[in-house]
């Protein structure tokens, strides 16, 4: 489809809009382009007439945007000054993509932000074949053309280095080439190109960037997604609104429910005693410890999440030493796995060589992850801890469904994603209480959860088929007294917290799919590339309608 825009007299923009948008700025028989979203785009201009670009400039480097490459053999093309590499160095690219976790302690700062992804899962991808850089550019900067001017604004939040082009005649600000920041209808183009680090997206900064872009007295938006945007301030204020009310919906609750107070629980060592025979570590690690009479244990998750401590392995076996001496283990020979982020399971070598007969557990796609890692783009797998080991083996692969059994005790296995998809629960009864296993979809310390999509390369849509509204309407019908999550965390009050954990999501789900073309939350989440046959598989037909 094809969209022309006069701006002033032999002065028009030329938009061909298909999977994504280009701009053609056709000026006293020469032309500049903003973006060039398909290859074919050489043989578009000359079907209408048009002059090959003199100049190309990218509001952003990503394949779906620079599909250039040497096509244009005349034309200057510029990119910002840190987006070289991703544009034109496929080697230096791949070289900073092969990364391992090699400085655990700046983890609270960079909470997994790396060049080009997120806790070793790639986030940003170069162009198909590399482009032909000519020149770069930075915020603020002035590119002349012609007796055009087009002035370099930020606009973050869609890729880290994302900006807007105000195009001026005559000192007078005409059009405004907003990339991807927004398209029509005031929505997002996606969230996942809002992803900063392992657990946040640029989300809560973006109402600040679209009411800066208002404020500008332009009215017309070129959008790389979508059709032109005629009431682009109109349109951006909208977007903005919509975005702190989402922002107000998460935080709502709705009065029905009041956490209670932890109970002070007796110390062993780094675990807290919950319960008869039942143990957590209370580090912030995952390692949950159930002891039945006969002394056999059965571990949740052996991932002590220390990686600051050199001491750390010493650490883990000191731990077990102790829980042997004080509260009667002998052997753990069980050890479930509730999701595949390696400080969930680093450390089940180092148990099993503690006790040879342990087997490993999990349910079915969590195993399959953990057994090959590297056939997956999640972020967090083992081999980016950079512990020694690349991937560990399942013994029994579990399945939704079908019990498996421990020394009599049976074990239930659920999907239970939010966190991640590919996340499990167990629920088992255990001394006279029912206990959830939940790991790091429910993980509160009693207070009531929400949506959060932040680890969006996780790849989990916050609804009732794949993500955290399925699991709180899964778990509000289980009669659970204990729920123990990962890093931690535990409660009570386990029914009235998974009821106001459901209110709180249905209240706030309407509010993000006003955010998104169309309401699609799986397209605006689930980024390309990622797999889809979780979603897919007959396996999950049943369940998915639940």
């Amino acid at each position: 489809m094809k969209n022309v825009h006069e701006l002033a007299p032999d002065l028009e923009i030329h938009s061909l809009v298909g999977e994504s948008t280009s701009h053609l700025v056709v000026r006293g028989g020469s032309s500049l382009l903003v973006n060039c979203h398909s290859p074919q785009f050489g043989r578009w201009l000359e079907h209408q007439g048009l002059p090959s670009p003199e100049i190309i400039l990218h509001t952003h480097v990503e394949p779906g945007k620079c599909r250039e490459a040497d096509r244009f053999p005349e034309a200057r093309i510029l990119v910002h000054e840190e987006a070289v590499e991703l544009a034109c160095d496929r080697a230096g690219y791949e070289r900073a993509t092969r990364t391992r976790w090699e400085r655990p302690e700046e983890w609270g700062l960079t909470l997994g932000r790396e060049e080009y992804g997120v806790a070793g899962s790639i986030t940003e991808f170069p162009p198909q074949y590399p482009l032909n850089v000519a020149g770069t550019f930075l915020e603020g900067e002035r590119i002349e053309w012609q007796d055009l001017v087009f002035e370099v604004i930020p606009l973050p939040g869609h890729g880290r280095h994302h900006v807007g082009f105000v195009l001026e005649l005559a000192g007078v600000p005409l059009a405004i080439f907003t990339g991807d920041l927004m398209c029509d209808g005031a929505r997002l183009v996606n969230l996942y190109d809002l992803e900063v680090n392992y657990g946040g997206t640029a989300l809560l900064d973006l109402p600040a960037v679209l009411r800066r872009l208002a404020a500008r007295p332009v009215r017309t938006y070129f959008s790389s997604t979508g059709p032109v945007i005629n009431d682009g301030p109109d349109q951006a204020l909208a977007l903005a609104d919509a975005i702190d009310a989402y922002h107000q919906a998460i935080a709502w609750q709705s009065g029905l429910f009041s956490p209670a107070p932890q109970p002070d629980y007796p110390r062993v060592g780094r675990y807290l005693r919950l319960h008869k025979g039942v143990y957590q570590l209370d580090n912030l690690g995952n390692c949950i410890v159930l002891i039945d009479d006969e002394g056999r244990g059965l571990m949740f998750d052996p991932g002590p999440c220390d990686y600051e401590s050199p001491t750390r392995r010493e650490s883990f076996q000191n731990d077990l030493a102790l829980l042997e001496r004080e509260c009667g283990l002998r052997e753990i020979d069980l050890a479930i796995i509730t999701h595949f982020h390696g400080d969930h399971y680093d450390m089940t070598p180092d148990l099993k060589r503690r006790y040879p007969r342990c087997r490993v557990a999990a349910w079915d796609l969590v195993a399959r992850v953990m057994e090959a890692p590297w056939d997956y783009p999640y972020p967090a797998l083992l081999p980016w801890y950079n512990v020694g080991v690349d991937h560990v083996a399942v013994d029994d692969v579990l399945r939704v469904g079908e019990p498996f059994f421990w020394h009599g005790t049976a074990i239930s296995t659920i999907h239970l994603p939010g966190h991640c998809y590919v996340h499990a629960a167990y629920l088992l009864s255990f001394n006279g209480l029912r206990l959830a296993v939940t790991g790091d979809t429910i993980q509160s310390h009693g207070d009531s959860d929400g949506i959060n999509f932040g680890a969006i390369s996780n790849h989990s849509i916050p609804d009732g088929q794949s993500g955290i509204l399925k699991s709180y309407m899964q778990m509000v019908d289980e009669d659970v007294d204990l729920n123990l999550g990962g890093h931690g965390s535990h409660f009570t009050q386990c029914k009235a917290l998974y009821a106001e954990s459901l209110r709180r999501i249905k209240h706030a789900l309407p509010f993000l799919r006003r955010l998104v073309p169309e309401g699609d939350l799986d397209a605006a989440l689930l980024r390309p590339g990622m797999p889809r046959w979780p979603r897919s598989a007959p396996q999950f037909s049943q369940e998915a309608s639940k």
